[in-house]
């Protein structure tokens, strides 16, 4: 694989597309928000409210795994926008919401993604609680024994008050840090196998969810590591500048009435607007790797395949 002529028409399709892209990635991005909110608001209430039972802690993973799924729909629609791009074939914002058109265009294989994330998700927490209760075995997880807890020597002291809250805060991050991690170590591991299925239940509605999972971890059986090094390339400059930028204003001074307050502002958005399209170019390095694994004599021409439309697709 030849990583500079992948580049190349990264770079191409990146400097035609790139407004558009940008501008359905952030209204994508307050969808997913404000749809995940509002499912996520009943679950969160529940866990405040110390709730407990198996009917309880069904309807938390339940609402959970629906907020998932309308993630990973969101993701589909934009996964096929930019997929068409890499094509030069038209496309629009409508292309965020063709998952929500039918079931057909992206439900299966937002189910079956949604439960593998699930899974691999409970999986990330098992593992990380058990690392966690090694560390800290005086921390509870559950919120009735917090509720519960004997604080008045605590309130009788501000100082006492404000270490043990945080504590508390600090050990939560940590706990979410380590699960994340773990999370992360799946995704490069397991998921990362999977990431053409959007791809090709575009390009083959008709195909199983088996065959799908199956054929993209085929295609990237040899091309695993390639496509990671591809993703870093991609979005290498963008990446390290905005890497550079958040260390740099870490050790800056606060001082809201100086003018540092200016240049910490300054370097926050540049920093953001560099993050910001170091993401979208790694978004990109899919559509432009599986184009090339379907025709790699020629990765900058355009590809073998023409979509005539959704859920259509005509082979030449």
């Amino acid at each position: 694989m030849d990583l500079k002529r992948l580049l190349v028409k990264l770079n191409q399709i990146s400097t035609q597309y790139l407004g558009k892209i940008m501008v359905a990635f952030f209204l994508m991005s307050i969808l997913e928000a404000i749809v995940s909110s509002t499912i996520l608001s009943p679950a969160m209430n529940i866990m405040r409210q110390g709730g407990s039972g198996y009917a309880v802690k069904s309807a938390v993973l339940f609402l959970c795994f629906v907020s998932i799924c309308i993630f990973l729909t969101f993701q589909f629609g934009f996964s096929v926008m930019l997929l068409k791009m890499s094509r030069r074939e038209y496309t629009d914002l409508g292309f965020l919401f063709i998952g929500f058109r039918r079931f057909n265009p992206a439900g299966k294989v937002v189910i079956a993604f949604g439960l593998l994330l699930s899974i691999l998700s409970v999986i990330s927490a098992f593992i990380a609680r058990f690392i966690f209760m090694k560390l800290k075995p005086d921390f509870s997880f559950d919120m009735e024994k917090i509720s519960e807890m004997d604080i008045s020597e605590l309130q009788a002291s501000s100082e006492k008050m404000s270490d043990f809250l945080s504590q508390a805060v600090m050990d939560v991050t940590a706990f979410i840090g380590l699960f994340l991690l773990i999370l992360f170590l799946f995704f490069l591991l397991v998921l990362l196998r999977f990431i053409f299925v959007f791809q090709l239940h575009f390009d083959n509605p008709r195909d199983s969810v088996f065959a799908l999972f199956k054929r993209s971890g085929q295609m990237m059986h040899k091309n695993l590591f390639k496509f990671i090094l591809f993703a870093l390339k991609a979005g290498g400059k963008q990446l390290l500048v905005a890497v550079v930028l958040t260390l740099v204003i870490s050790f800056i001074p606060a001082a809201p009435a100086s003018g540092l307050s200016v240049l910490v502002f300054l370097l926050n958005l540049i920093c953001f607007f560099n993050f910001y399209t170091a993401v979208l170019r790694i978004y990109l390095t899919v559509p432009v790797m599986y184009n090339w694994i379907l025709n790699p004599s020629e990765p900058d021409e355009e590809p073998v395949l023409e979509i005539a439309g959704p859920g259509e697709n005509e082979e030449k």
